[in-house]
């Protein structure tokens, strides 16, 4: 079949190693960039789900004038945690219509979807050992992505980023429901 308008590139064997899974004939694989992009999400995410919760520690020991400045913290960093959590959910729902474009890729499609449901079911439950087994078996075929942790300081700049929006958020949700600010409520809340 030499006139067959199909064609199939075999891939390289590499016996575990993958020599370079971020680029390949028709650049990087954007599966793998969506694992990316999604592990940094889900890093950024768990540090203000941190903090949100040694905040919410603070205000519950609070009391008085305190406890209110304590409280706006408190809200900021839990509308921060939530804006990050959306934008690694975003991440999740593109996975469908992102296209893996090698064995790696697929990897990486699969470590989002293991990874998504690991806060939220049991583990051990049908499907998650079987897909735990599928994605071992490419690994062991395919090797291992490439992909670190990201960088501290990046993490910290997102989370900056979040907390910002957040704080804009609260702000003018504040200004709805705070008749003392002399203002017209924000997102057309009426306050009559």
């Amino acid at each position: 079949m030499a006139d067959s308008d199909y064609s199939t590139t075999t891939p390289s064997v590499t016996h575990g190693q993958a020599p370079n899974a971020l680029s390949g004939l028709c650049g990087p694989d954007p599966a793998i960039l969506l694992l990316r992009d999604w592990l940094r999400a889900q890093r950024v995410s768990q540090v203000l789900c941190r903090l949100q919760q040694r905040l919410e520690r603070r205000v519950l020991d609070a009391a008085g004038p305190e406890a209110i400045d304590e409280k706006v913290g408190y809200t900021i960093a839990y509308q921060a945690e939530v804006e990050a959590t959306t934008a690694a959910l975003k991440l999740q729902d593109k996975l469908p219509r992102i296209p893996a474009r090698s064995l790696l890729g697929i990897v990486a499609k699969l470590e989002i979807i293991a990874g998504a449901d690991r806060d939220i079911d049991d583990p051990t439950d049908f499907p998650w050992p079987h897909i735990a087994s599928v994605l071992d078996d490419l690994k062991k075929l395919a090797g291992s992505l490439p992909l670190e942790r990201p960088d501290r300081s990046i993490v910290q700049e997102d989370c900056r980023s979040y907390q910002a929006i957040a704080a804009d958020f609260v702000g003018l949700e504040r200004q709805a429901t705070d008749p003392h600010l002399g203002r017209r409520p924000a997102f057309g809340i009426n306050s009559e």
